[in-house]
């Protein structure tokens, strides 16, 4: 019997090999997951506006969907995946039973690197990040210009308030205006990028202009390190729009950053790197203690002030992850982990980030850049966890850390010895 795989012929059994069959659909495979991952939360917007209404249950399976197909097709049979997954869940079964609180909102959160990091190291082919990039790029550029220059239609498609109430993001009674966009698509003091576009903030298919920086912040990190990548100036552009379109700072603080450490001509030792979020920590923590600042601004002290007292806002239980209350965090991503799984996972996940093995000498280079975008990002938000563009990142730093570059070939320079040998083996023999 004829394998369905391999097209090789079984006599005994004729089964088919599931790794064979994973080998050969799986770059259309990933790239399609990726962009569902990206545009899922806007068809379901568009559902919600123009089918039926949607649930907060739709948006966690579909997520769930995304992440298990990953995960099937990243899944391999060495030992040390299941090894992290059976101490994840392990660990998180502990912290919800000393809670007790069922918080899948917390796994669904870790399993997203966890998962997509996996499926990068199983296909470590830097090729298909490429792709991956400029097509997301390219349908952020679209739908980001197609929001811009037809708002009224595409409100008309894709109400977001309407979305995230339905979902149970946002409460109905916080709802103000009529706009039908998210409370932060409309600057309410001047624009910082390029004024005369005006106050609004473009989302695109994020729905929501804050992912739309940080997506684009990852994509021209992500150009900054593939020097050999083709259309890597269109990566560039593409990495660009979003961050002027949704007028986002952060975006561009990270842009900034990014650069400077490629052109620094030394590197920080990775143990720096591996306390930087601790002392980040740190010092937050001694700020908000000591601060006597009262007013909030919505500038950079602003969030530090307000990042910071969130983060003292913990007592020794939510240090440990096991507080039985759910504050809102969400505007402090160091609080929100620390809350979510505890200082002990914060380390352990931190750990297998940094000392994390790579398989070629570069991975290292565009890992110090991510760890800038997280320590930074951690500061003012949670959106590290946000699927829409988490699943991307961490696939690059997967095939990035997996990629093995190809030999080079050793170019053997004859000495005098080795010439006169040749010469003299060449030599016409006496009789």
């Amino acid at each position: 019997m004829r394998s369905f795989a391999t097209g090789r012929v079984d006599p005994a059994f004729g089964a088919f090999d599931a790794d064979a069959i994973r080998d050969r659909i799986h770059q259309p495979a990933i790239v399609l997951i990726l962009i569902g991952a990206l545009v899922f939360n806007l068809l379901l917007c568009f559902v919600n506006t123009v089918v039926f209404r949607v649930t907060d249950t739709m948006v966690m399976g579909s997520e769930m969907v995304l992440i298990s197909a990953a995960f099937a097709l990243g899944v391999n049979r060495k030992v040390t995946l299941w090894l992290i997954l059976g101490i994840f869940m392990s660990y998180m079964a502990l912290l919800m039973a000393l809670r007790p609180m069922l918080d899948l909102k917390a796994v669904r959160d870790f399993l997203i690197p966890i998962t997509f990091y996996t499926l990068g190291r199983r296909y470590p082919d830097r090729r298909i990040a490429d792709k991956a990039a400029l097509i997301s790029g390219a349908i952020v550029l679209f739908f980001g210009l197609f929001e811009y220059f037809f708002l009224d239609i595409y409100i008309k498609y894709f109400n977001i308030i309407a979305y995230y109430v339905a979902r149970g993001t946002v409460a109905a009674s916080d709802v103000t205006g009529e706009s039908g966009l998210f409370a932060s698509g409309l600057r309410p003091d001047a624009r910082n990028i390029l004024p005369f576009l005006g106050p609004h903030r473009v989302s695109s298919v994020f729905l929501e202009p804050v992912s739309a920086g940080n997506f684009g912040a990852i994509l021209y990190m992500w150009a900054l390190c593939r020097k050999d990548m083709r259309w890597r100036k269109t990566l560039f552009v593409l990495g660009a729009m979003p961050i002027i379109l949704s007028d986002a700072r952060f975006g561009l603080y990270v842009c900034v950053a990014a650069t400077a450490l490629s052109l620094v001509p030394f590197r920080l030792p990775r143990i720096a790197w591996y306390f930087l979020p601790m002392a980040v920590m740190l010092a937050l923590a001694i700020y908000g203690f000591t601060s006597a600042e009262v007013d909030w601004r919505n500038d950079f002290g602003g969030r530090l002030l307000w990042t910071a007292r969130l983060l003292t806002s913990l007592d020794i239980r939510g240090a440990f992850g096991i507080s039985p209350d759910k504050p809102f965090l969400s505007d402090s991503g160091y609080a929100y982990t620390i809350s979510e799984i505890g200082i002990f996972g914060v380390i352990g996940f931190w750990t297998l980030f940094i000392f994390g093995r790579e398989d070629n000498p570069d991975a290292w280079r565009f890992k110090m850049l991510v760890a800038t975008y997280i320590c930074l990002l951690l500061l003012i938000s949670d959106s590290p966890y946000s699927i829409k563009t988490a699943a991307l990142l961490w696939f690059m730093v997967g095939t990035n850390d997996g990629f093995v570059p190809p030999a080079k070939p050793q170019l053997s320079i004859p000495n005098r010895f080795t010439r006169w040998r040749a010469s003299a083996a060449s030599a016409p023999q006496a009789g």
